[in-house]
């Protein structure tokens, strides 16, 4: 599962500004909606007009703000010359076609069209993509309304709706209280298959009724039997109980909100977590490797290169080795 932040999209774009410098564009148009922050970082950097599809369409006034003039000075949108047409992503091409389909033909002659980030290598449908980024793939601005929430489960405290602080968490009156009034966070687009929850089962109707209160779609809402808030810490059954379903759910991706439990769930289960409380995607990939305990780690460096390498490098690397794994 490939996922980017808004932090990614930024220095993304940063990286490959040598791509957009220096071809003369005057302006940017931006496809609402994800297209319009990547269109106006671009404007920013190139410190030129920005624009949306449908005011360029229109040919409407352009405005700057009053502490810095932009490159090029234009007054309507149709003054320019060269302009780049933004999207966020593109992996079809259809709505790039759409947007294309609905500028003037005289205008398309000044179009050249950018996408920040192409399924493929090879896009023959756009001029210019910035970042090659495979399927799956996911974005932090539009995660929570996108169909990958059919087959995911998501936490509720800390991803549907805020954390309760210490005193309200004190299994009892507060704790009602808190889940029938808690502030909502994140609130997904779409049905979602199954919430897994540390909440304890015998808060599913406060739990049932905030959910219904704020019109959240669900399959399966996965609560922990257990007694109470002390016998679950007892057992530290948060990550464990959210893995288990995780795991034979066949579901694709689990949302969480603490990183310690996201990275349990991911190295239980060996599928991608999302932790909306780091904004990363925690990836078994390298965690079959380095979550295990330094001795089995060094048992199967020792095992590689004693079947791979030269004698002399053999010996080289060894020592070096078992003093880092050591320290660490």
């Amino acid at each position: 599962m490939n996922y980017k932040s808004f932090a990614d999209l930024s220095i993304d774009i940063n990286n490959n500004l040598f791509k957009l410098n220096n071809e003369g564009y005057d302006l940017i148009v931006g496809i609402p909606r994800s297209g319009m922050i990547p269109a106006y970082m671009i404007g920013l950097y190139l410190n030129v007009h920005v624009t949306s599809l449908d005011s360029f369409i229109k040919n409407e006034k352009l405005t700057s703000g009053v502490s810095r003039n932009t490159k090029m000075s234009l007054i309507y949108t149709m003054d320019a010359q060269k302009v780049l047409l933004v999207d966020d992503s593109i992996v079809t091409g259809k709505a790039m076609q759409l947007a294309l389909e609905s500028i003037p033909d005289n205008i398309k002659k000044n179009i050249t069209t950018c996408a920040i980030y192409s399924d493929k290598k090879n896009k023959p449908d756009i001029d210019i993509y910035l970042e090659h980024v495979k399927r799956p793939r996911v974005f932090e601005w539009n995660i929570f309304h996108s169909r990958l929430m059919k087959n995911a489960c998501l936490d509720i405290d800390g991803v549907l709706c805020i954390d309760p602080t210490e005193d309200e968490n004190d299994d009892g009156d507060n704790y009602i209280h808190f889940i029938l009034n808690a502030k909502p966070l994140h609130l997904p687009s779409t049905k979602l298959k199954a919430l897994v929850t540390s909440r304890l089962e015998k808060y599913r109707p406060q739990t049932e009724q905030w959910l219904k209160a704020h019109n959240i779609q669900y399959d399966e809402l996965i609560m922990l039997d257990l007694p109470s808030k002390k016998e679950r810490q007892k057992l530290g059954a948060h990550a464990k109980h959210k893995a288990a379903y995780y795991s034979q759910s066949g579901l694709d991706l689990f949302i969480e909100s603490a990183p310690a439990q996201a990275l349990a769930i991911m190295t239980a289960t060996g599928k991608p977590v999302f932790c909306t409380g780091d904004n990363q995607m925690y990836m078994p990939s390298l965690s079959k490797i380095f979550m295990k305990p330094p001795k089995s780690l060094l048992k199967q460096w020792e095992h590689a290169i004693a079947v791979k390498l030269p004698s002399p490098i053999k010996k080289a690397i060894r020592p070096i080795y078992r003093t880092l794994i050591f320290k660490h």
